[in-house]
């Protein structure tokens, strides 16, 4: 059996712009209304692309200051970054400037991880606070070393470029190869969708299960004997 290769992605932001939003269409095409806090969640994929094994953590970090030692070991473990903000709030763009920041000073090799920075929420373009060109400007003048785009995760629009964008600038070749593999399954998705208008899945592709943080996995049930609580149900190839 060939090894795995396992990459985690790490999403970070302020509380509110959309962090989830964006795991959630990515994963399974859905958008919930209703806003959730999130302490710490660890999504987990498997996929076999062209004989090549890869397991992809995606970290969906908490958007509050009271765990910063959360944060600091999640910045340690990274081997890419999502850094997050919302077009209509300024002060998202602070937040995600400050983690910049703390990944520079914290990762010995800075300049070789994968950062992508986006900003959410376009479709309220009436209460825009941070114009596209301003970011443009920033990561000019302060000479950030990243990809940058905006996107819509309410209508899932750009959400897949954005790790599109991740895979292109990873210097893993076996990464790289996930691209036209996770382009292709979007699409799919996609097709699904217009198809049956409810965004259902074929029975190959289900949701994959999501695996806790300790704090938060503490009131759930005990995973049956015998039963790895780590397996994915998805492999793709």
């Amino acid at each position: 059996m060939d090894d795995w290769e396992r990459y985690r992605l790490v999403v970070l932001g302020a509380g509110k712009v959309g962090k989830t939003s964006i795991i959630s269409q990515f994963l399974g095409n859905k958008f919930e209304e209703k806003y959730k806090e999130t302490v710490e969640d660890l999504h987990c994929r498997e996929y076999n692309v062209n004989g090549h094994c890869i397991k992809v953590d995606i970290l969906d970090t908490s958007g509050g200051l009271q765990f910063p030692a959360m944060r600091r070991l999640s910045i340690s473990t990274a081997n890419a970054f999502l850094l997050v903000y919302s077009v209509d709030d300024h002060n998202s763009l602070e937040v995600v400037r400050q983690i910049y920041e703390q990944i520079r000073e914290q990762r010995s090799n800075f300049d070789e991880l994968p950062i992508v920075v986006v900003g959410n929420k376009t479709d309220r373009a009436d209460f825009r606070a941070v114009e596209e060109i301003e970011m443009h400007d920033l990561i000019v003048r302060e000479a950030w070393n990243c990809a940058f785009l905006e996107v819509c995760a309410r209508e899932n629009l750009g959400v897949l470029d954005i790790f599109q964008k991740l895979l292109q600038m990873a210097k893993i070749p076996v990464a790289r190869e996930l691209s036209p593999v996770l382009k292709r399954r979007m699409s799919e998705y996609g097709y699904k969708r217009r198809k049956d208008g409810r965004g259902s899945f074929k029975e190959n592709d289900k949701e994959m299960s999501r695996s806790r943080s300790l704090m938060r996995r503490t009131g759930r049930p005990k995973v049956k004997q015998n039963q790895d609580p780590t397996k994915s149900d998805c492999i793709i190839s």
